[in-house]
């Protein structure tokens, strides 16, 4: 066969196609269950870290026992919202956690919010996922940031966008606000915006629910 005629070509492209997909699609087909049990014990490990939560062990048992024992979930709101509820179980441990998601400057920001019972200040905040701009935006999840919203109070009595403040305000004394990332204006910006939203739409759907449900 003349290899230079198309017919030739196009066959050994289809033949190449035909033999890199279907490796391919082994691959992604025997690693399914190893990345979702990566992804299960990544989410137990921002929830453990979340909530505080003694865990006995780094193994992803330890991380799932851990949430297991002390973490009630449940998918509240509209189901188009994907949000789920985490209250904490045990004595001394009052805490409600939610999901929140928003865009960031790059991509989606997904998270958990950490929060009193009574809604009226933040007690931590961590993500599961975020696209930002490494050395930069994705500096988001850095203990030296999230733990600036560790007691940050909630000013209801503020306009939607400015319950929480991430950057600069011309209150003196500020109790809801948090330092923005130096070099990452955007991302800053971004996350306060949406996690303003996110924190009214909360506060609606935690009223219509009832302060002291709980899932357990």
């Amino acid at each position: 066969m003349n290899k230079k005629s198309p017919v030739y070509v196009l066959g050994f492209m289809a033949a190449i196609c035909a033999v890199f997909g279907t490796g391919i699609a082994i691959v992604n087909y025997s690693t399914q269950g190893l990345l979702a049990r990566n992804a299960t014990l990544h989410r137990n490990r921002v929830l453990c870290r979340a909530f505080d939560l003694p865990v006995e062990g780094t193994s992803a048992e330890a991380y799932q026992a851990a949430v297991d024992a002390h973490l009630a979930m449940a998918d509240v709101g509209p189901a188009a919202d994907g949000r789920t509820r985490y209250t904490e179980i045990g004595p001394g441990r009052n805490s409600v956690g939610y999901t929140f998601g928003g865009m960031g400057f790059w991509d989606r920001i997904k998270g958990i919010v950490v929060l009193s019972p009574d809604l009226q200040s933040i007690r931590n905040i961590q993500f599961f996922d975020q696209k930002e701009t490494p050395g930069l935006g994705a500096r988001i999840e850095e203990p030296w940031f999230t733990e600036q919203f560790k007691g940050l109070q909630i000013d209801w009595d503020n306009p939607r966008g400015d319950r929480i403040v991430v950057g600069a305000t011309p209150d003196p004394d500020p109790k809801n606000r948090v330092d923005a990332i130096t070099g990452a204006t955007q991302t800053s910006m971004a996350l306060m915006r949406f996690l303003n939203d996110e924190l009214a739409q909360i506060r609606e759907l935690n009223m219509e629910m009832g302060p002291l449900d709980r899932e357990h």
